[in-house]
């Protein structure tokens, strides 16, 4: 009976995360940038503590609290950078073995989760955030970020046995490094994921909602056609963006500016009545 399952699933293959290394450098660069900013300010504010007499008892607390704020969220930061940069992968490989993280600046492997490690959910009464009704389960928040079983999903979780004990592992499927970057497929892994575990642990239960939520059909782990209406608003959405930044312009270009200017609405018009049509 399970050969017969295993034959009527699509082969499975290795899926290997793909990074998009520009935004994730930006986003790098930018948190650093915040982080000396903040150094900046606490050293500014330090000094004003010392050289303005005239503050009263209540901006001096004001200040020593803000001082202390930014002081623990650098040192978050600091041990989150530094201290746990071993624990920071860049890249998320899904092959025949398990879940692999590696790092790709310093080539090691941070993390191995085998698929034979993964283990069923405890029977008994659960605490925590992580209740779990399936072997493979997720957290998912309906639109007021309230807990809700047919919510947006953010990430999964299940029990992996790790030296001999078991533990929560939860998954985004996007890089942890601060150069990481984003995963531009994250929708293939997730893919890949559930259809390795149909394939090597088919005795696990998995919320159906991860599914619907990814739009990967139960059956055949087919992606579901995506809906032309979100594309619509997608499009929409980017040109008038585009009509309010052109529209900034306008009035303080030139008349050679303004024609180029009408140029493009015209291009941006052109191309959304070309996609609707399609």
């Amino acid at each position: 009976m399970l050969s017969q399952y295993k034959n009527s699933l699509p082969p499975f293959r290795t899926v290997r995360s793909i990074s998009n290394i520009f935004w994730g450098f930006t986003t790098g660069i930018f948190v650093l940038v915040l982080a000396l900013v903040g150094v900046g300010l606490m050293i500014y504010l330090i000094a004003e503590l010392f050289t303005e007499p005239l503050m009263s008892g209540k901006e001096v607390l004001g200040l020593i609290v803000l001082v202390v704020s930014i002081a623990a969220a650098i040192g978050f930061f600091i041990y989150k950078v530094v201290y746990e940069r071993r624990k920071r992968y860049t890249t998320t490989i899904i092959d025949e073995k398990g879940v692999h993280y590696y790092n790709r600046f310093n080539n090691t492997v941070v993390n191995e989760l085998l698929w034979s490690q993964f283990t069923e959910r405890p029977l008994g009464k659960q605490k925590g955030i992580y209740i779990a009704k399936f072997d493979i389960d997720c957290l998912s928040y309906n639109s007021r970020g309230a807990k809700s079983d047919g919510g947006s999903v953010t990430k999964l979780f299940w029990r992996v046995i790790v030296n001999e004990k078991e533990i929560i592992h939860s998954e985004y499927f996007t890089s942890s490094h601060l150069f990481g970057g984003i995963y531009i497929n994250r929708a293939d892994l997730i893919r890949g994921f559930l259809l390795g575990l149909a394939h090597y642990r088919p005795d696990l239960t998995i919320n159906p909602w991860i599914f619907i939520a990814n739009s990967i059909n139960i059956k055949d782990y087919t992606f579901y056609p995506k809906s032309v209406f979100s594309d619509l608003l997608l499009v929409l959405f980017y040109v008038l963006l585009m009509l309010f930044i052109l529209f900034l312009f306008y009035d303080s270009s030139t008349p050679f500016e303004k024609e180029n200017i009408q140029k493009m609405i015209h291009d941006l018009f052109v191309k959304l009545r070309s996609v609707i049509e399609f």
